[in-house]
């Protein structure tokens, strides 16, 4: 008996429609997760409309969570496509940049990906500007290829990112002091070979996750390959890091003028960096022009109008209106670039791609105007923390605990992206998701409130997880004593203290052996047993807990890297001095090379400084958990 087969998408569409529909679901999600509510929408965008709304539903719930991936996505038009292939003949063409470079894969039924040129011409041009001075990389010495500048043509771009390097000296411009330069695979005396690239990926993937960016699925071999695709991700990610750093109420208490009415602190710190960019350009044409507003970087931007105000609003002693006497969008752009020229910008976008709406072009392009010529009167800082009273430890400057807790739930690449803690938490929806990766099968999602909720629902929807969550938390034998949902909710100090018995019951789990537990005993006898193991190198320094002052040199974490992978220290490079000078410079290196080793820290270099026993134990568990499959 004969058995009709259903043909995948990926076999029944041409590569230009594959291509441009997941153009489309790259606009509409947020870091490549698109919210559940929404895929109706970008349904009926893709002529998706002959399916009844029950079955859409019914095969969303076949996916945890509250939203989906794009691997996701393409399994849900398969099931739709079940049903028979009208829809794929009637799906428009999207509309896109023209410049969209498809990469095929290496086998007939590999996926397709692509990039935007223009994204790659502008992110070229702006390592080329950034790192223009560095000697390392402009220089042709001994196997050292010459970098910078990176040609346009060709794929020099992605050739020059394969080996870690350029990623990691602007990883440092974007972010100053993220990588130890000194940990780096250099060629010397001859070409660096995949291994030694593969190291100092490592370097690149671990220290992007340490500053918050979202590694998903990208591997350091997809790095040294030059998967162009990834690479690109990647470089995104480092050049925004360093463009939104200061985009900050701390750095510029300015900001509070584009509250809204009603909004509190706590929830404009919470907005990402791009939604604070497009009230800043409102503002300031609020300044200077009636009526004109933008909603985002792409399509209100297009004729050039709201950046020709926002110039003049910003610089008005060096700007004009005059663009707008221009009847033709190409002159009218080329006018407002050279005035940013001018102001010192140097551009990110081309005329073209201002009037073709590139959203992440267009966003760098604000981003070092307001950095540049922020235009937000400020006064005293005390002043302004007066002003706020009881929110003023909003302006207090985020901790180091706070930012590593930050960073690593960050890491679960989960939605909402955790931008303030004690917002962005607050009902409860994210701690279960994270509580559900570290102790799998743990969370009755019968039991989960999925946000957004009703304005009247909401503090019992979210109060009544955030309980949920510190009843899972006790099932983990978590000290919780005096801790209830609502210090959760309302954004209480207490949730640290939750938020450190996650992190530590994940990282001890790394090490699990089968259902055996883990605890910090253990973790100090494995690393002191690795030390003496070392027959090649005595006198290790070895340690009894780890409040152990000792600690504070970062020669115990050297050691034990060294011991865990023999000959990778350049101990002439570890300053032997005992003062805090000599220990950070120390620290900076021991946690370069951990992450070069493949240990994901979250810590910083002061952490180790000040003997921070949370901290310390983290390092050395996440070295363990190397080390056993080492």
């Amino acid at each position: 008996m004969s058995q009709s087969h259903h043909t995948p998408l990926t076999k029944s569409l041409s590569v230009e429609s594959i291509v441009r529909y997941r153009q489309k679901f790259n606009q509409v999600s947020c870091d490549g997760q698109l919210e559940k509510k929404n895929v109706r929408k970008l349904l009926n965008i893709l002529s998706v409309d002959n399916v009844i709304g029950y079955k859409v539903r019914d095969w969303l719930n076949d996916f945890p969570g509250d939203s989906i991936n794009l691997d996701q996505f393409e399994k849900l038009l398969d099931k739709i496509g079940e049903g028979g292939p009208s829809w794929r003949d009637k799906m428009e063409p999207l509309a896109g940049p023209n410049n969209l470079v498809v990469i095929p894969g290496h086998e007939p039924e590999d996926s397709h990906h692509s990039y935007i040129e223009e994204e790659k011409v502008g992110f070229l041009n702006w390592i080329n500007q950034r790192l223009a001075n560095d000697p390392i990389l402009t220089s042709n010495r001994n196997y050292f290829t010459k970098y910078v500048p990176i040609p346009e043509e060709g794929d020099a771009l992605f050739t020059s990112l394969k080996d870690g390097i350029l990623l990691s000296k602007l990883m440092n411009d974007s972010v100053p002091g993220t990588v130890d330069e000194r940990a780096l695979n250099y060629p010397k005396t001859r070409p660096l070979n995949f291994f030694m690239m593969l190291e100092n990926q490592n370097v690149v993937l671990n220290s992007c996750k340490a500053i918050g960016c979202r590694i998903v699925n990208i591997t350091p071999e997809f790095m040294a390959d030059g998967v162009k695709h990834l690479q690109l991700s990647v470089l995104w990610q480092v050049i925004r890091a360093g463009l939104m750093h200061n985009i900050t109420l701390k750095k510029h208490p300015g900001l509070k003028k584009l509250l809204l009415e009603g909004e509190t602190l706590a929830k404009f710190v919470s907005r990402s960096p791009e939604e604070i960019l497009v009230r800043w350009v409102n503002y300031q044409l609020s300044r200077v022009c009636e009526g004109k507003r933008i909603k985002n970087f792409y399509k209100d931007i297009c004729d050039g109008v709201a950046y020709t105000y926002l110039l003049t609003a910003i610089a008005p002693s060096e700007t004009d209106l005059l663009p707008l006497r221009e009847t033709s969008l190409e002159d009218r752009m080329e006018l407002i670039l050279e005035y940013a020229e001018n102001l010192g910008v140097r551009h990110f976008v081309t005329a073209k791609d201002i009037i073709k709406g590139s959203p992440k072009l267009n966003t760098a392009f604000v981003a070092q105007l307001f950095n540049m010529y922020p235009a937000l009167d400020s006064c005293d800082q005390e002043d302004q923390i007066d002003d706020f009273d009881d929110e003023a430890e909003v302006y207090i400057e985020e901790t180091r605990e706070e930012k590593s807790f930050r960073h690593w739930l960050n890491s679960f690449n989960f939605n909402p992206y955790v931008s303030y803690l004690y917002e962005d938490l607050r009902d409860g929806h994210l701690l279960l998701q994270v509580f559900d990766a570290i102790k799998p099968c743990l969370v009755d999602w019968n039991r989960v409130n999925v946000p957004p909720f009703e304005d009247r629902l909401h503090v019992f929807k979210s109060v009544e997880n955030c309980n949920y969550c510190i009843e899972l938390g006790k099932q983990l034998k978590f000290k919780l004593i005096g801790i209830a949902g609502l210090n959760i909710y309302e954004g209480n100090k207490l949730l640290l203290s939750l938020l450190w018995q996650m992190m530590r019951y994940h990282t001890l789990s790394l090490m699990r052996d089968g259902e055996k537990e883990i605890g910090e005993e253990e973790v100090v006898s494995w690393c002191n047993k690795k030390l003496e193991e070392d027959k090649v190198k005595k006198g290790r320094a070895k340690f009894s807990n780890f409040k152990d002052a000792s600690l504070r040199n970062s020669r115990a974490v050297l050691d034990l890297i060294d011991a865990i992978q023999p000959g990778s220290i350049g101990y002439d490079m570890v300053d032997p001095r005992e003062c805090e000078e000599s220990w950070l410079e120390n620290a900076r290196y021991s946690l370069t090379m951990a992450r070069k080793i493949g240990a994901t820290v979250f810590a910083l270099p002061e952490d180790i400084v000040e003997g921070n026993p949370k901290m310390m134990m983290l390092i050395f568990a996440r070295l363990m958990a190397v080390g056993n499959v080492v």
